[in-house]
């Protein structure tokens, strides 16, 4: 493709909106809400429109960034009326970076958002430096809002699965099976292979990646959005449970929370987990001042795991300030303070300091009678 700073080559590949992608159509991305977005902490307007939305993917001469990173290959995604179109643009020499960028500067042009994933932190920042450096101006972001899917899926999945790559995410997740795909860590020397030799057929697989990439960042999308949308009965996992209460408890709707949790602790098998999710729903309890309940799930969690001093040391307080036995206090702090020394626990201090001001209650309570 010519442009005013020289060529540059740009394929198009062109999906219909049926196109199947791991476990469903391009179409059904079409479904997501900017409400949805939003409640995943991203800054989007109302008027959120996937028609005037760019998904963007870089490949670069290096994953670390930084100023001597190029971004040789540039993959975008955009949904038409019928259609879901990728267009590349690839650089096969140094001096059709200029060229790159214009054709990359002129596809942003005329849309609102843009998506990446973890784009926030390299394609975007890379992408700028490769501007500057170059001496041009980088309008196509100027005023475009920014969904970057890498930080929504680590809301829902972070402990749920391994890693949130982009992998990962479609292997677990969304379906999709890669067969014969290049690692991400050949790229940059596959690259370099290429400019040595000019054998086009070493860019073929990283094409075809780059491809399956922003193909993949609709279909993530579109589990993004049907995972937030899970009512409590809904949810199958309780690691999804466990996000969408946090994601609650984010907008003060301890109710609605609460309901995520106790469906999480009923899906959950995970020993572990169950204690992570019984300390939680016991403090959201606490929070919202219904101690008893809150203490009931405190006694479940030491069941599970008898030393677990936050478990100790709540009822300790309770005991202490509520119920005012101080006997039932007093067992319950030196039992947090057992685990405390034998851990080196910087808890110590303060579980020293509490039973000694038990003690004294103690005493005081013995001679006023």
């Amino acid at each position: 493709m010519t442009t005013p700073f020289g060529p540059c080559y740009a394929a198009e590949k062109v999906f219909p909106s049926e196109h199947i992608h791991g476990f469903w159509t391009l179409q059904d991305t079409r479904q997501v809400t900017a409400e949805t977005l939003r409640r995943l902490g991203q800054d989007i307007s109302s008027t959120f429109d996937l028609n005037n939305t760019l998904f963007l993917d870089t490949e670069t001469t290096g994953l670390a960034g930084g100023t001597g990173t190029y971004a040789f290959l540039v993959g975008t995604g955009r949904f038409s009326d019928a259609h879901f179109v990728v267009k590349q643009f690839l650089m096969r020499d140094y001096n059709e970076e200029l060229a790159l960028l214009y054709l990359l500067d002129q596809e942003l042009q005329d849309i609102d958002t843009i998506i990446t994933f973890n784009g926030k932190t390299f394609d975007l920042p890379l992408l700028q430096t490769r501007f500057t450096i170059s001496r041009l101006d980088f309008n196509g972001t100027k005023n475009k809002e920014h969904l970057d899917l890498l930080h929504m899926s680590r809301k829902l999945w972070r402990h749920k699965l391994e890693s949130c790559s982009l992998n990962s995410l479609e292997e677990n997740l969304l379906g999709v099976t890669r067969t014969g795909d290049i690692p991400g860590y050949e790229i940059p020397q596959r690259y370099f292979q290429f400019l040595q030799t000019g054998q086009g057929l070493l860019l073929q697989d990283i094409v075809e990646h780059n491809v399956i990439d922003v193909v993949s960042m609709a279909a993530l999308l579109y589990r993004i959005y049907i995972t937030t949308e899970l009512k409590p009965n809904e949810c199958d996992c309780p690691w999804e449970a466990e996000a969408l209460a946090q994601i609650c408890i984010g907008e003060e709707n301890q109710k609605q929370a609460l309901r995520y949790l106790h469906t999480a602790l009923q899906l959950c098998e995970n020993t572990e987990h169950q204690v992570q999710l019984l300390r939680t729903t016991a403090l959201l309890y606490r929070r919202m001042k219904d101690y008893e309940t809150a203490c009931k799930l405190w006694r479940r969690l030491l069941e599970l795991s008898n030393d677990d001093i936050m478990a100790y040391e709540e009822l300790a307080k309770h005991y202490e300030h509520r119920l005012n036995d101080l006997k039932a206090a007093s067992h319950a702090t030196r039992r947090a303070l057992a685990i405390a020394w034998q851990t080196k626990s910087p808890k110590v201090p303060d579980l020293e300091h509490r039973l000694r001001r038990i003690e004294d209650k103690s005493r005081r309570q013995i001679a006023a009678q």
